[in-house]
């Protein structure tokens, strides 16, 4: 997914000519943090909240404002990920999307893609979600897929997280119904650590807890 396809309308830039106060209104409105200042069709950068409230004069013309180091934005092409990490990076409520000649295009709010994120990840379909922690030489992913979908289950989303201090991956899968007692036993003959289950009927459980307690089920 594109960063121009998940543009949305209803935020409206300010335009650098009109007043401080109108921008924080504005904010206050759309609850956001940030928001996009456009020169004509030209992206002159975020104006924040913080920037609002350092200057004396809400009353004054957002133009007497200095964007530098406040003109982050992604280009209409940039990927769904690069978006995010720009929201991350600089904590933003708001990206802006511009093309190639930085003109404004629209913008994305952190809502926005946290919805999108949601419908894209299986976050919404039920299923099982198990963590594993598998040393970085030992990672196979095929391996992992294979295991899975021999036991008539699908990963429906996969995160991986870096563990330095030991040197291992914390992986995150969620997977759609399936045997979910045979991927377990089977992990285990692969000398796969699982460390925590999560499953629709044991949401409430606290991890380890809900390990043990399905592991004594299954009789592993």
């Amino acid at each position: 997914m594109k960063a121009i396809d998940l543009i949305q309308n209803d935020i409206p830039p300010v335009r650098i000519e009109e007043s401080i106060n109108k921008a924080l209104n504005w904010m206050d409105e759309f609850k956001l943090n940030h928001i996009p200042v456009v020169d004509n069709l030209e992206f002159v950068g975020l104006l924040s909240d913080e920037m609002v409230y350092d200057h004396n004069n809400l009353n004054a013309p957002i133009s007497q404002l200095n964007f530098i180091g406040n003109q982050h934005c992604v280009f209409e092409k940039s990927h769904f990920f690069q978006v995010v990490s720009l929201l991350s990076k600089y904590k933003l409520s708001v990206v802006p999307v511009c093309d190639d000649q930085r003109n404004y295009k629209g913008s994305i709010s952190g809502r926005r893609l946290l919805d999108f994120f949601s419908q894209q990840s299986g976050f919404n379909s039920s299923g099982s979600i198990i963590t594993l922690l598998v040393n970085n030489i030992d990672y196979q992913l095929s391996q992992i897929a294979q295991i899975i979908e021999t036991n008539d289950s699908k990963i429906l989303s996969l995160y991986s997280e870096t563990l330095d201090a030991n040197n291992q991956l914390r992986l995150t899968l969620k997977l759609s119904e399936g045997k979910l007692g045979a991927i377990l036993q089977t992990f285990s003959r692969y000398e796969y650590t699982v460390e925590e289950i999560y499953s629709d009927d044991e949401i409430n459980s606290q991890g380890q807890l809900r390990y043990e307690h399905l592991m004594k089920y299954l009789n592993i």
